[in-house]
């Protein structure tokens, strides 16, 4: 650690002093946290830790420290650690005009992550879709990875009402997540397709209401337990809905979470919804 820490000074005295050999120049809170992000972005994550938290010793009211320390610690599997650096900025901000987007999704994340549903789902229902200005639409990606997105916070919002008993709440936060995905479905050919999430009942080519949702079951004719090319999957009118005081009811709400589990996931690349705006420009 000490030798890599040597190293990237040295590197900044040397970017520094290249500019002006005849002045001395001390980093700021801004060109540690500058260099946090460059190693988050890289997946870098203990490295953009140990930048942001550098940042924090130069000035412990360094917002974007606080964010980029919390994100980085999360990525690292330290849920509590970053639920500690987002609440402490939120505690000292302007909850009225800041722009804490990043802030109560992070914690949303890190309370899912810690098993804490009640606090999950404050932050995703009440403090992050709650504060969206719905009327521009307002669409949150963070800026640092951007298929990190509210299609995220969006599950995040209907696992914790799945978990605390809200099963009609999350019904509805279900539908109007495949609302936002949208962009990102797939039209199957046929049912017996295994590829695709809708059947284009319409033929628009898009998914729009009334089309047909993948609902997670299909006709095991094999049976293995496992879907396979030419078993007939099944698919459920949109918008879903379902008596959800019934096992089968919260079944299907089940099936659906670990559908849209498999959207918003980083790794398949099909999270990728337009954010039609750069928080960090």
């Amino acid at each position: 650690m000490m030798k890599k820490r040597i190293n990237t000074i040295s590197f900044l005295i040397f970017l520094f002093v290249m500019n002006s050999c005849r002045q001395e120049y001390e980093p700021q809170d801004s060109d540690f946290a500058q260099f946090g992000w460059k190693y988050y972005e890289s997946g870098d994550y203990l490295g953009a830790r140990d930048w942001f938290q550098e940042a924090l010793k130069e000035d412990s009211s360094f917002a974007d420290a606080y964010n980029g320390a919390g994100w980085s610690l999360g990525h690292l599997g330290q849920a509590d650690s970053a639920r500690h650096y987002f609440s402490s900025w939120i505690a000292q901000s302007d909850e009225e005009n800041d722009d804490l987007f990043d802030y109560y999704a992070g914690l949303a994340f890190a309370y899912n992550a810690l098993g804490n549903d009640q606090q999950a789902l404050l932050n995703a229902q009440s403090n992050f879709f709650g504060k969206q200005d719905v009327v521009s639409g307002d669409i949150w990606c963070f800026c640092h990875r951007k298929d990190i997105n509210q299609i995220d916070v969006r599950l995040i919002q209907a696992v914790s009402e799945f978990r605390l008993g809200m099963f009609s709440e999350c019904l509805v936060t279900i539908n109007t997540a495949y609302i936002e995905l949208t962009k990102q479905l797939s039209p199957a050919s046929d049912a017996n397709q295994v590829s695709g999430d809708f059947l284009d009942i319409d033929n628009s080519g898009t998914f729009t209401l009334n089309d047909k949702l993948y609902n997670g079951e299909w006709i095991d004719s094999t049976p293995d337990g496992q879907l396979s090319p030419g078993e007939e999957r099944l698919f459920d009118s949109y918008p879903l809905f379902y008596d959800v005081t019934t096992v089968m009811g919260r079944s299907f709400l089940a099936n659906h979470l670990a559908i849209l589990a498999v959207h918003t996931s980083s790794q398949n690349g099909k999270n990728k919804l337009s954010c039609n705006t750069d928080p960090c420009n």
